[in-house]
């Protein structure tokens, strides 16, 4: 495609009757940056938020990704990516409480937790 340069920004029409055309180099994606992404952000610190009485107990059953949402964070309307966790943990006495559902919200790269939320029946 052919692009001409105008002052600090670029055209695909001539903005000059002897504009120059410009070559773009179409470079690689850069690629992601590591670390955890998405449901394992979830399963790892998403739970350590949660506070379980005895976290070494606490099982994860299930994370399932649940669509997006507009959550308040600091105070302002924020979309975060949404997802389920199914987990069993001890209680205080020390007894399973059986599987719950817990929500956890990720910015929208789904690389931070803004939020975790039991689940309202």
């Amino acid at each position: 495609q052919q692009l001409y340069r105008c002052g600090n920004t670029y055209s695909q029409t001539p903005c000059a009757p002897d504009a120059a055309s410009a070559r773009i180099s179409a470079g690689a994606a850069p690629a992601p940056a590591p670390g955890a992404v998405g449901k394992d952000v979830c399963a790892t610190d998403g739970v350590a938020r949660m506070n379980f009485p005895d976290p070494e107990s606490t099982r994860i059953r299930s994370v399932t990704k649940a669509g997006a949402e507009v959550i308040q964070y600091a105070g302002k309307p924020m979309a975060a990516r949404k997802y389920q966790l199914a987990i069993n943990t001890k209680d205080h006495a020390g007894a399973y409480t059986g599987d719950r559902v817990y929500l956890c919200y990720l910015s929208e790269d789904e690389r931070r937790v803004l939020k975790v939320d039991a689940m309202r029946p």
